[in-house]
């Protein structure tokens, strides 16, 4: 089947809206990987992503930033990420939730490069989301999320890499920090999207509302924590804690 014209566009656009994150041990090697996704929220620069991929006192994580010929990868290292969480008033219970931010310099970018054996053959800027965290799903819309899938180590240098499109996800519903979402074929197993977990959902208007958190294979479903319902907490950074 032939897509049109606006639907190719969109989903080559959204291979370059999810930022590889991947953490480093001692020797600079990658051990584990992530997605997050970029941010311009009241003229500041986030990265975002979720609690159960970056926990609270990790240490290691960086953005990867792009290859640079004859120089290897260049990264950006992470460090003092937020966690939110919420108080039940009354009940003295906290809810933790699946989302963790930073700020970052204000022109950090990464580079989306589709590097094969012959070379580079794509190589833009990811995309920055400017938002006003207000965006919430329409229930007749179609979105996607895009993550890198089937990561291995190849010797001691090569991290190799599916920079991997899941489209056609149909909003359902909000359970309390989640929206819903409904794959448009059978859930394929947590391993096939690992790697994805922090990238941004994304409607054809180019809008994020959400960022990947789970899925669930026997109702055939992905779960995106709502960005719109944690407005509060960038609020609160940029007045209370950064001073903006």
């Amino acid at each position: 089947m032939q897509l049109s014209t606006p639907v190719h566009e969109w989903l080559n656009w959204m291979l370059a809206t999810s930022v590889p994150l991947f953490r480093l041990d001692a020797d600079d090697l990658p051990t584990n990987h992530a997605s997050g996704t970029f941010i311009d929220y009241r003229g500041r620069r986030f990265l975002l992503s979720v609690q159960h991929a970056i926990r609270r006192g990790d240490r290691g994580w960086a953005i990867f930033l792009g290859n640079e010929a004859g120089d290897g990868a260049a990264v950006f290292r992470l460090h003092d990420l937020a966690y939110v969480a919420e108080k039940i008033q009354g009940s003295g219970h906290t809810n933790h939730i699946d989302l963790c931010f930073t700020e970052v310099p204000t022109d950090l970018v990464s580079t989306y490069q589709n590097t094969t054996p012959r070379g580079t053959t794509d190589e833009r800027p990811r995309h920055i989301f400017v938002t006003d965290l207000s965006n919430a799903p329409d229930p007749n819309g179609v979105f996607a999320f895009a993550g890198q899938v089937n990561s291995e180590l190849h010797g001691n240098a090569a991290f190799v890499s599916d920079m991997t499109v899941f489209p056609g996800l149909k909003y359902l519903r909000t359970e309390a920090e989640y929206h819903v979402f409904q794959l448009p074929v059978p859930h394929p197993g947590h391993k096939e999207f690992k790697g994805c977990s922090g990238a941004p959902i994304v409607d054809m208007k180019r809008s994020v509302v959400a960022v990947v958190c789970d899925g669930d294979v026997s109702t055939n479903t992905v779960r995106g924590v709502s960005l719109a319902r944690y407005k509060f907490a960038f609020d609160f950074m940029l007045d209370h804690v950064t001073g903006g």
